[in-house]
C-alpha cells in the first residue's frame, strides 16, 4: 500500500471513537444530524419564499416589458426577468443538493454508528471465546 494513503487510513481509524466513549458519539452525532436538519428547515422556508417571489416578479416584468418590446426599457425588463428566473432556479437547485446531502450524511451516520456497534460486539466476543477455554 502506498505510504500517503497509509497515513490517511490511520488519520481516519485514528478520529473513530472508541467503544467506552460510544454514548457521546451516538448524542454528538444526534445533534448534529438535529442542527443540519434544522438549518435545512431554515433553507426550504427561504428558498420556497425567494423561489416565489422571483416568479411574482419576473411574471410582472414579462407582462410590463411585453407590452413595450418594441423600447428599450420593455426589453430590458424582459431580459431582468428572464435573470430573475435563472437566478432563483439556481438557489432552488442549491437547495436540492443540500438536501441530498444531509440525506446522505445521516445515512454515512447511522451506518457508521452500526459498524462500531458491530465491531465493539466482536470485540467482547473475542475476549469471551478467549477466556472461555
Amino acid at each position: 500500500m502506498d505510504p500517503a494513503n497509509e497515513n490517511i487510513r490511520e488519520r481516519l481509524l485514528a478520529r473513530l471513537p472508541q467503544p467506552e466513549n460510544m454514548a457521546a458519539y451516538r448524542e454528538e452525532v444526534a445533534s448534529m444530524l438535529e442542527k443540519n436538519e434544522k438549518g435545512f428547515r431554515r433553507e426550504k422556508r427561504y428558498v420556497g419564499a425567494l423561489w416565489v417571489s422571483m416568479v411574482v416578479l419576473s411574471t410582472v416584468f414579462l407582462c410590463v416589458g411585453a407590452s413595450r418590446l418594441n423600447t428599450p426599457v420593455g426589453a430590458g425588463l424582459v431580459s431582468l426577468a428572464c435573470l430573475l428566473i435563472l437566478y432563483g432556479a439556481c438557489e432552488l437547485l442549491k437547495h436540492f443538493i443540500n438536501r441530498s446531502r444531509v440525506e446522505i450524511l445521516k445515512e454515512v451516520k447511522q451506518l457508521q454508528l452500526q459498524v462500531l456497534e458491530l465491531h465493539a460486539l466482536v470485540a467482547k466476543g473475542g475476549a469471551q471465546t478467549s477466556s472461555n477455554p
